[in-house]
């Protein structure tokens, strides 16, 4: 899977992924290819998502290794990374605090791409991974996956340009869809709850280039709890 240089990151977000390449020592560096060159089959690839809706600025945990200097926060993300491979420990906690709220073990693979998200309520918080790898898009084409990482909206589907048929259809909490491909081109995206008719979320302009890949990240609450502002959005990232 080639990883592009061009990533929609936030500035706060991207100065936070740099701080983090000089904040461990395990870690090698940034991973993103200029040159579209294929990727070094000694290291491991992984991006980190921050999707939890309610929970504190966060501190990562690798190996038992701090891995950022600023707090993870909400719909932050890193970029990918490059890591060691094999058995690698993951663990989160609030900023500047020990108590560990989730943890696991991920086996990461030699020339492998994974995302990683902190998901659902803080009190209850899980981890994701997905592995990115994927075929090469066609000439003209973008390839396009959905990631549904709201805890409490219904099943969603994401349709583009008032097409009749859903891009993608009834995405539950945690549902990831593979990779397809799309024509390269600009598209209105509406995110709609097709069994109650309850949502209608409109993204529009969005801009799948040729030869990119995109995750469409759907987060936030459909109902916010009282003093919580982050109501359902979309975001897309590119890969």
């Amino acid at each position: 899977m080639r990883l592009n240089a061009k990533q929609e990151i936030p500035l706060n977000g991207m100065m936070r992924s740099m701080m983090m390449l000089v904040a461990i020592v395990f870690m090698l560096s940034s991973c993103n290819n200029d040159d579209g060159d294929s990727l070094p089959e000694n290291v491991a690839y992984v991006s980190l998502y921050q999707a939890s809706p309610n929970a504190p600025a966060m501190d990562i945990g690798i190996d038992n290794r701090q891995l950022n200097i600023y707090p993870f926060d909400y719909a932050d993300y890193t970029g990918y990374l490059r890591f060691f491979t094999g058995s690698r420990y993951f663990q989160f906690t609030p900023a500047h605090a020990n108590n560990v709220v989730a943890d696991t073990t991920f086996i990461l693979g030699a020339g492998r791409t994974y995302s990683i998200f902190t998901v659902g309520d803080y009190n209850n918080l899980k981890v994701l991974k997905l592995e990115d790898n994927s075929d090469a898009p066609s000439d003209g084409k973008a390839k396009v996956r959905l990631v549904n990482l709201s805890p409490d909206a219904p099943a969603l589907d994401v349709s583009a340009n008032d097409q009749n048929d859903p891009l993608f259809s009834d995405s539950n909490f945690m549902d990831a869809s593979g990779f397809m491909e799309l024509t390269a081109d600009e598209y209105d995206l509406i995110v709609t709850s097709p069994d109650d008719n309850s949502i209608q979320l409109n993204v529009p302009n969005v801009k799948f280039q040729n030869g990119y890949y995109y995750t469409i990240i759907l987060r936030g609450y459909h109902v916010p709890p009282a003093g919580n502002n982050n109501s359902l959005s979309a975001e897309i990232i590119v890969n």
